[in-house]
């Protein structure tokens, strides 16, 4: 199954974002082979409460970030039961992180290095979720009210919490997923055709770090590829001095777009569940 995820042509050479898409992807892949996986899913303190600001955060050895480090707030995988021995235990299939072989799922975790983690360990089918603000009822308590059965520390006030929902509607409609694994691999060709062969050019100081703004930050090459748009790094001057390569890889990102359609479209129908559907 591990090969199989390999030879798959998912764009794990790209980690700037979109884990939600690959992880969903692969559990597609698996599900249409007749294999169950589930997923873990690890969310750091930013995520939850808004007293702190801190992220997964490692070095970005590819020097494609323009801050030279790739943050996360959350990171998910596919996840697996392996029995080894006599023992069950339970695996994340991961390649960007731990590219020769699936590992503990402990091991993925230590692998994140952020204090304070959260991890949840949920079925595949819970694709991504909402974030909503708030505010602990406890601290202001309504005599007329029930009391909770579950008595909450008076820190959690005004989190951020979540409710998953699945691949279907608007996701499935607007194909997030099939956007999501366009925009990696299309960010991740440009740098090995326009970024990396300059990282050590003296004269091209200037276009490589507007190159890694462009790549090396996922929502400005969203902004840009996926939703043709705009935002105050992505202006005007900056698309006009740029037309010809945004031109360019934009035509890649449609040709990219249209390969993960159909491969997703493929998956679909062979997964078991929408066969009994």
């Amino acid at each position: 199954m591990f090969a199989a995820i390999l030879k798959s042509g998912i764009p794990f050479g790209y980690q700037q974002a979109n884990c939600h898409n690959i992880a969903h992807y692969i559990s597609l892949l698996l599900a249409s082979k007749g294999f169950q996986c589930a997923k873990i899913w690890a969310f750091a303190p930013v995520v939850y409460s808004t007293s702190s600001t801190k992220l997964i955060s490692f070095a970005d050895k590819k020097n494609i970030s323009p801050g030279g480090t790739i943050d996360w707030g959350y990171h998910v995988a596919p996840i697996i039961q392996v029995r080894i021995g006599t023992k069950v235990r339970k695996m994340v299939l991961d390649p960007g992180l731990f590219p020769k072989s699936p590992v503990r799922y402990r091991t993925w975790l230590a692998k994140l290095r952020t204090r304070k983690l959260i991890f949840l360990i949920m079925d595949s089918e819970w694709y991504l979720y909402n974030s909503s603000m708030i505010p602990n009822s406890q601290l202001t308590p309504d005599l007329n009210e029930f009391k909770p059965n579950v008595k909450l520390p008076d820190w959690f006030a005004d989190k951020l919490i979540t409710d998953f929902f699945k691949y279907e509607e608007d996701s499935l409609e607007q194909h997030w997923i099939e956007k999501g694994l366009a925009i990696n691999e299309t960010a991740l060709q440009f740098y090995e055709s326009e970024i990396k062969p300059l990282l050590h050019s003296k004269i091209h100081l200037e276009m490589v770090e507007d190159y890694k703004m462009l790549a090396g930050n996922v929502f400005n090459f969203e902004t840009i590829f996926r939703d043709n748009n705009w935002n105050y790094e992505m202006n005007d001057d900056f698309q006009r001095k740029y037309q010809d390569i945004i031109s360019q890889y934009r035509e890649i990102y449609h040709s990219n777009l249209k390969k993960w359609q159909e491969s997703v479209a493929e998956l679909l129908i062979a997964s078991p569940k929408k066969r009994k559907k």
